[in-house]
């Protein structure tokens, strides 16, 4: 029986047929309309401002309006970003993409009163207009963002702030976009765009890796006074707007974060106190690692090696995707169906394209709500576990798929922890059906590998973003001392583990530029720990006969957009992720999976 066949390239098409097709130019005709009548609404808010009836009906009222306008601009923004991932220097994919967020932008710029309203409430009056069934829709997004009332500038310099970063703070990362899919290397005598060289560097051949890894780094090389450029303009734009925001409480950038993430920075300095004191599993990993290699000079072009047994194993993607289906089933039933389903509608893109950009990701669309998966898949186990963790972001975004779009938004911290889930799954699933000592080797690789990448590589971009944005604020930090502080970050987490570092990372790691966030890194640290304590927790009440534990995970991630993170952890498991307690418990996990490595490389 031939396996499945699954197309590998994304079937948007009944969203929109095609990025020039008449029916996505009427849709954004008909935003654009339909936000003009909505800015005259919002006008006349000052009439029905002390009716507390007619505010309400207002209120209704605009709520429903934007709504619309606002799948329509969501759409079109993914589709564009969509075809920009496949080909970054698609000129239609960068207009449309530009005429989204300026559609977004707009919608935002005029619910600004309204937001303004919200936000400054009396308690009392907040409290009796959050009853409304649909104004309650919002109920936890509006108290949390209450919590920075005093950040808030007046509203015409909000309008401006979203106005401004259309073109200013966005387009610094747009432009970081373009460069990836710009850059061409030629390996082993191939010419090839990053992220085909970037899947080189999963190459059971280190003399490639080692060309892999010399050209991606040459190529970001000639292109690293434009990338500094980035890296200052979005954390100098970010430092001037708290300093804006901070008249009555400055807030520094990780108080800011912390807030995007929906954590305490207390839960955040205990995070990252405890893995360092951890940080020697990691190292462990690697010299572990490295010893199976039979490597003494371990470089940041072996951090992507696969384990020796895996010389010569190529995974197709029909069979990747039923290893992640059958996994995902042996927990939840609905879930291995899911990842089928994915894969069987075309959601998930994988083959290779010019000028692709690099790394992968999960989207969604908000109308129809459908999840979609972005990798340049090469059949590697990495890769396997590259498409399991976006899968789970997928089935993250599916089973709250019906719920109201403020509560389908959930912070970083949240969203890694169904990622990381879902890669647990697989690792697990593939250590237990493993048949012979080279695959269960290959597998304890994988989560040795895991150990080294969060305890390690992670808080090493943790603590050059700290230094970063500490240096931005006495002025422009030079390429040349962007370099100096990526080694100085990997050499208070790497140590010894590492002959020489990886001093061009700030450039090549498109997590620095993202326009939207800063400290874009450590929610993956937190979702990995997080992840594994929800995995023990309920793989141990699975083991003692409960028969809902499916349920209670999804219940778990039903909550991501209406609670914060410590809220959640004390509904559905108990703890305080503020304390030491939690994340020591996690951290015992992590070193039972390297001394499991340890015992397999026997």
């Amino acid at each position: 029986m031939q396996p499945t066949q699954y197309p590998q390239q994304w079937q948007n098409q009944h969203i929109y047929p095609s990025l020039d097709s008449s029916v996505l130019e009427a849709d954004m005709s008909l935003a654009r309309a339909s936000l003009d009548e909505l800015s005259d609404f919002i006008g006349t808010l000052g009439l029905v401002r002390d009716q507390a009836d007619a505010l309400q009906d207002f209120l209704r009222e605009v709520r429903l309006r934007a709504q619309r306008i606002r799948n329509i601009g969501w759409n079109v923004a993914v589709l564009a970003a969509s075809k920009g991932s496949q080909d970054a220097l698609d000129p239609l994919a960068k207009q449309l993409a530009s005429r989204a967020r300026a559609l977004n932008a707009d919608l935002f710029k005029a619910l600004a009163p309204v937001e303004d309203l919200m936000l400054g409430l009396p308690a009392a009056e907040f409290e009796h207009l959050i009853q409304d069934p649909l104004l309650g829709e919002e109920d936890y997004r509006l108290r949390h963002e209450r919590r920075l009332q005093d950040q808030r500038l007046p509203v015409e310099a909000e309008q401006l702030v979203i106005g401004l970063g259309t073109d200013g703070l966005h387009g610094w990362g747009n432009l970081y976009n373009d460069l990836v899919g710009k850059i061409r290397l030629t390996i082993a005598g191939q010419e090839m765009g990053l992220a085909q060289a970037s899947n080189l560097l999963s190459s059971p051949d280190r003399a490639l890796r080692r060309e892999a890894f010399d050209a991606i780094s040459a190529g970001w090389a000639g292109e690293q006074e434009t990338v500094a450029a980035i890296l200052n303009a979005l954390n100098g734009w970010r430092l001037e707007l708290a300093r804006q925001r901070g008249k009555t409480r400055l807030l520094d950038a990780l108080d800011v974060s912390c807030h995007q993430s929906h954590i305490d920075r207390a839960t955040l300095d205990t995070l990252m106190a405890e893995t360092h004191k951890a940080r020697g599993l990691g190292q462990r990993a690697l010299a572990l690692m490295a010893g199976k290699l039979g490597i003494s000079d371990l470089g940041p072009e072996d951090l992507f090696a696969p384990p020796p047994a895996a010389t010569s194993r190529t995974i197709p993607f029909e069979e990747a995707i039923e290893i992640i289906a059958q996994a995902f089933a042996a927990f939840d039933s609905e879930m291995g169906a899911f990842a089928r389903m994915m894969a069987e509608r075309g959601w998930i893109d994988a083959a290779p394209t010019p000028n692709r950009r690099t790394g992968a990701y999960c989207t969604k669309f908000a109308d129809p709500v459908e999840p979609r998966v972005f990798i340049t898949y090469a059949g590697t186990m990495d890769n396997v576990i590259t498409l399991a963790h976006e899968l789970g972001h997928a089935w993250h975004n599916w089973l709250i798929r019906d719920l109201p779009m403020s509560q389908r938004s959930y912070p970083m911290t949240l969203a890694e922890t169904a990622s990381i889930f879902a890669e647990t799954l697989v690792r697990s699933a593939l250590f237990e059906q493993a048949q012979t000592q080279e695959q269960r080797q290959a597998i304890a690789w994988a989560e040795a590998d895991g150990a080294a990448t969060f305890l390690v590589n992670i808080p090493a971009r943790f603590a050059f973003e700290q230094a970063l944005v500490a240096e931005r604020q006495k002025g422009y930090v030079s390429a040349t001392r962007l370099c100096a502080l990526t080694d100085e970050a990997w050499g208070t987490w790497y140590e010894g583990s590492l002959v020489r570092y990886h001093p061009l990372f700030w450039a090549a790691k498109a997590h620095f530029s993202i326009a939207g966030f800063g400290f874009y890194n450590y929610p993956y640290l937190f979702g990995y720990l997080f992840s594994l304590g929800v995995y023990h927790q309920l793989m141990s009440r699975k083991a003692a006969g409960e028969t809902n534990v499916a349920q209670a995970y999804r219940a778990l991630l039903r909550d991501t957009g209406r609670m914060s993170a410590e809220e959640l952890v004390e509904k559905h498991l108990g703890q305080d992720i503020r304390e030491a307690t939690f994340w020591q418990g996690s951290l015992a996990l992590v070193a039972d999976a390297v001394t499991r490595f340890e015992q397999t490389q026997g």
